[in-house]
């Protein structure tokens, strides 16, 4: 007698809040009963669709693929909606719509089709389309509406899907922060390629109306304490063409990157230049 495989569930949203986290696990849950599940919660600040989009794919894009019958049990429910795709007065309550994606490493899930909240996998993903779910009726849509849907692509229903819709996510912008870290080390989106052609240079960096002045490394301690080092960091993952995405980071040995620079929000634009 074999038993069932467990299902990993990776919830990522904005909710700041146990208890909000709790009520989605539970519909979840609830929508799946009987299946053995385990639920994973990941925050991220409020209406960050860009540090939820990192996430995502930091996660997603690296689930193991070496175990047989592992990724195929691994799905991800994602919800930052900050209903920025209309700006006048929602009826209902509603807000952007659920969206499906399939990686190339079988990993599925569902996403509020919010900002960049799908464009970090987007060259990793084999499928992006249109969920037939209710785009209103609710405040709190990821705990009424959306697990009842996720319930049924679990379940292999792909008869709620709608059309391809690829061609709508944007891409990453380049030269900002996408990610702050809980040692303050900004993970972002400054070309990689250029960093590593510079090490041992100087470098000057604006980054929230703050200026900071420092040196590129091989890795992010080839600096003394106290000095600021930019370098490639640990993060990232393969396309399926084999290219490796990589992160810049922005560290301060022993010290607190993020707060030095008055903890800039995800998306915030980098200006830098070398210094010979």
């Amino acid at each position: 007698m074999t038993s069932e495989k467990p299902l990993s569930v990776y919830v990522i949203g904005d909710y700041n809040d146990h208890l909000a986290f709790n009520e989605v696990n539970m519909r979840i849950e609830g929508n799946l009963f009987g299946r053995n599940i385990n639920i994973f919660n990941q925050n991220v600040p409020a209406f960050d669709t860009m540090s939820t989009g990192f996430c995502l794919a930091q996660l997603a894009m690296n689930v193991p693929t070496d175990i047989e019958g592992y990724t195929e049990n691994v799905k991800f429910f994602v919800n930052t909606a900050p209903r920025k795709d209309d700006p006048k007065i929602r009826v209902k309550c509603a807000g952007e719509g659920l969206v499906y994606f399939k990686l190339h490493n079988g990993v599925e899930g569902v996403a509020v089709n919010s900002g960049y909240s799908l464009a970090f996998v987007k060259a990793g993903a084999t499928e992006i389309r249109e969920i037939k779910a209710d785009k209103d009726g609710s405040q709190f849509r990821s705990r009424d509406v959306f697990p009842k849907a996720f319930a049924e692509i679990v379940k292999g229903n792909y008869d709620i899907l709608g059309e391809d819709i690829r061609e709508n996510i944007p891409d990453v912008p380049e030269n900002v922060v996408v990610w702050t870290d809980g040692y303050g080390n900004l993970k972002t989106s400054i070309n990689p390629d250029l960093i590593e052609t510079a090490t041992e240079k100087h470098v000057k960096m604006n980054i929230n109306q703050r200026h900071i002045f420092g040196k590129v490394g091989s890795g992010i301690f080839g600096v003394e304490d106290g000095e600021f080092c930019v370098s490639v960091g640990s993060s990232g993952w393969t396309l399926p063409d084999g290219k490796n995405i990589r992160f810049t980071e922005v560290i301060l040995r022993g010290g607190n990157a993020a707060r030095s620079v008055d903890s800039p929000h995800a998306g915030k634009k980098i200006d830098w230049k070398l210094v010979e």
